[in-house]
């Protein structure tokens, strides 16, 4: 088992980056958040185009995200910024409660734009210099909890990546590591074959009521969801029926036992696989899994997908030789050599792991360089 290095954060917990966050609480906060994130480094940003009176699910799994975000092993401190002092003070207690790590705040009502940004910037500064001491240590792949996502997908993704990452998947579950697979609506056709790989009855059961309440979402609002899923490009790309591209889809969970079902935006309880039920556009469920712990995301795509995260790395993987090319700026690892070189599948997944294990101990991914910081904290209906 290779040793990996990485940081070991103020909750205990390993993590591949130690960023200073810059999160802010509402629209109205944006400005304030950016330019303090402009004026000090080493600092990441989460901004949103939401308000102070999300009610409901919208406010629920905003503030999941938020949390979530926040709590992730990769975040090593944050800098709150709030409208007002009621509903920020509510924000930042409540995540005290849930991490040692250092959490500030300022507020835009009290002091305007100006004044949090100057107050916010000094904070930030404090925080990045103490960051700036941390260093890396030994970790084993068991230690981090590894996201998966797939997106832009076509034939090759059935055939090269999704299985090619199974398979990393495998390796990872058998050296006792955690992993996290989502998009419900992705798993529509094949739930009954991700039941039957359910570690009891009762997972195998919130498997199938999952992809149930998603179809049964899709008829009340009058959805078709051919044509919505799958999507144009991966039509373009081969794929032909719902059912084909959930097949597809799930490949990239490996053949291994999934011990639960999470909620939106959930941590898991252990070590094992998950399944998180949430909507499967690319930058929701990207959100939603880091909110659930994923410091890192094995993200496979067809046609090509340029989405990252503000706070994890995300490993682009390709298994079409076009899209290699085409995307090359945004691809990590191309293992297309599977259909032109007619390479195995094994090969292909030996080269995720290797890439796995370098972006852990600090590689940066292509969309680390490139500020893909997508984040969608407040996901729409399937």
């Amino acid at each position: 088992m290779s040793e990996l290095n990485a940081y070991l954060n103020p909750d205990g917990k390993a993590a591949p980056r130690n960023h200073n966050l810059i999160l802010s609480l509402n629209s109205f906060c944006n400005t304030a958040a950016e330019s303090i994130h402009r004026s000090v480094t080493p600092t990441v940003l989460i901004t949103h185009p939401h308000g102070r009176n999300e009610i409901g699910i919208n406010k629920e799994r905003l503030l999941k995200s938020l949390i979530g975000n926040a709590l992730n092993p990769n975040v090593f401190s944050v800098l709150v910024v709030g409208y007002e002092n009621k509903s920020t003070s509510a924000f930042v207690n409540e995540l005290r409660a849930k991490t040692k790590k250092p959490v500030e705040s300022v507020l835009v009502l009290d002091n305007g734009t100006l004044g949090a940004t100057r107050e916010g910037a000094e904070i930030a500064s404090r925080m990045s210099q103490i960051n700036s001491e941390y260093s890396r240590e030994k970790f084993s792949i068991s230690d981090f909890i590894i996201g998966l996502k797939c997106g832009g997908s076509d034939a090759t993704s059935g055939i090269v990546s999704n299985p090619a990452v199974g398979k990393t998947v495998d390796r990872i579950m058998n050296m006792k590591g955690t992993a996290i697979f989502s998009e419900t609506t992705e798993i529509i056709g094949a739930e009954h074959i991700l039941a039957k790989r359910a570690a009891n009855n009762k997972v195998a059961l919130d498997i199938l009521e999952a992809a149930k309440r998603n179809e049964e979402m899709a008829m009340s609002l009058g959805v078709d969801l051919i044509g919505t899923n799958p999507v144009p490009d991966n039509i373009r790309g081969g794929i032909s029926t719902i059912e084909e591209k959930s097949i597809a889809a799930i490949m990239k969970s490996g053949s291994g036992k999934i011990n639960g079902v999470l909620d939106y935006a959930a941590m898991p309880p252990d070590r094992g696989l998950y399944f998180m039920d949430s909507p499967s556009a690319a930058t929701e469920v990207v959100t939603a899994i880091t909110a659930g712990g994923a410091s890192i995301i094995l993200f496979t795509t067809g046609s090509g997908n340029p989405v990252g995260s503000p706070i994890a790395p995300v490993i682009k993987i390709t298994g079409n030789p076009y899209a290699a090319k085409k995307m090359r700026e945004h691809i990590d690892v191309d293992i297309s050599e599977v259909i032109t070189e007619g390479k195995s599948l094994q090969v292909g997944s030996d080269k995720v792991y290797r890439i796995l294990e370098k972006t852990i101990s600090g590689r940066l991914t292509k969309s680390e360089i490139l500020h893909h910081n997508e984040f969608a904290p407040i996901p729409v209906g399937l």
